[in-house]
């Protein structure tokens, strides 16, 4: 065996490891060429065909936006086009579908690679099917919204009057919740009354103080009074850098059996 039919058979053999490695990495793989039109694939690993259901015959020598479909994202399609454009690295989560139809989540990732030797670039894109983490993700909101609702429960009391119970401490997308919730609950209702009770309430801080203005002026404008209850001496002490009810002309009472009483005594 000479030395040249020796380096062949050795550029197979590599060849061949590098091949069956890529086919092992658990992931598509999938070369394409920019300096064709259209940019085609020129290369699909068995990964990728496991995980679209297509046949590297059926592929190659195409564009790989066959993937996408009505509900693929533009803007990630954009963030791809621009990111082949300038040979960047992409790293998106897009809706891709498979041969027959079934949506996937798909993680892609793309890198530019110069091949020195052939002078010649080429994109190397590494697919993962992220469904199920997607899923779980889109899962846990769910329940973290309904922990939200269910942290600013509105209880009907009697024709017209309401109360709703704060529990815990305020931020500002709390605060977003519970004004989104009474302004549904009110228009729906018609409620003459809404007793806010903050007995549960931990501390009294700038959001809370906003919460309470905004939510009298929204009240007000629909036509229903805020009443107040269970606000403690420790509480009115902290409220004292932020807020003035007076000023608001909210009524405040000590407890919700209070405001009751006195609401129906009128």
């Amino acid at each position: 065996m000479n030395e040249e039919t020796f380096d062949k058979l050795e550029e197979i053999q590599q060849n061949e490891f590098i091949k069956a490695a890529i086919d092992r990495v658990g992931a598509g793989v999938v070369i394409s060429d920019p300096e064709q039109e259209d940019n085609p694939m020129i290369y699909c690993n068995k990964g990728f065909e496991d995980l679209t259901g297509y046949k590297a015959e059926e592929i190659l020598g195409k564009n790989c936006r066959f993937l996408q479909g009505e509900d693929t994202s533009s803007q990630m399609v954009d963030k791809i086009r621009k990111g082949l454009s300038n040979y960047e690295n992409v790293l998106v989560e897009l809706k891709n579908y498979k041969k027959d139809g079934t949506m996937f989540w798909n993680e892609l990732q793309i890198f530019p690679v110069y091949i020195q030797q052939m002078d010649q670039n080429f994109f190397v894109g590494v697919q993962r099917d992220v469904s199920q983490r997607r899923e779980q993700q889109e899962l846990i909101g769910h329940y973290l919204s309904e922990v939200k609702r269910l942290s600013t429960p509105i209880v009907p009391l009697e024709e017209g009057i309401s109360v709703l119970p704060l529990v815990g401490t305020f931020d500002e997308e709390r605060l977003n919740e519970m004004l989104d919730s009474v302004s549904h609950h009110v228009k729906e209702s018609k409620e003459d009354f809404l007793i806010i009770d903050m007995s549960a309430v931990h501390a009294y801080n700038e959001a809370v103080h906003m919460g309470i203005y905004q939510m009298n002026q929204l009240l007000d404008l629909m036509g229903t009074t805020l009443i107040i209850t269970g606000i403690k001496p420790s509480f009115a002490i902290q409220s004292a850098p932020y807020a003035d009810f007076s000023e608001l002309s909210l009524q405040s009472y000590a407890s919700v059996k209070q405001a009751l009483n006195a609401v129906r005594g009128r």
